[in-house]
């Protein structure tokens, strides 16, 4: 997927306040982490940090996880 459809696809997407990535991972405020990492993503096309974690919140999007979470010691 290339940084022109994950912009367009999150421009359409309905994107909730906080969301769970892995059973490890929770994004929260995702439509701000959103914004900075197309922003990023447009400004360093040499990492690929921000569109992989924009694919990331992607597949959340498509498949939330709903497995455990971590235990709380």
């Amino acid at each position: 997927m290339n940084p022109q459809e994950l912009i367009a696809y999150f421009e359409s997407a309905t994107l909730p306040e906080n969301l769970r990535l892995d059973r490890a991972s929770t994004q929260l405020e995702v439509e701000a982490a959103v914004k900075r990492n197309i922003e990023t993503m447009l400004l360093n096309s040499d990492s690929g940090r921000a569109m992989n974690r924009l694919l990331q919140i992607k597949k959340a999007l498509e498949t939330p996880y709903s497995g455990p979470e971590i235990p709380k010691l």
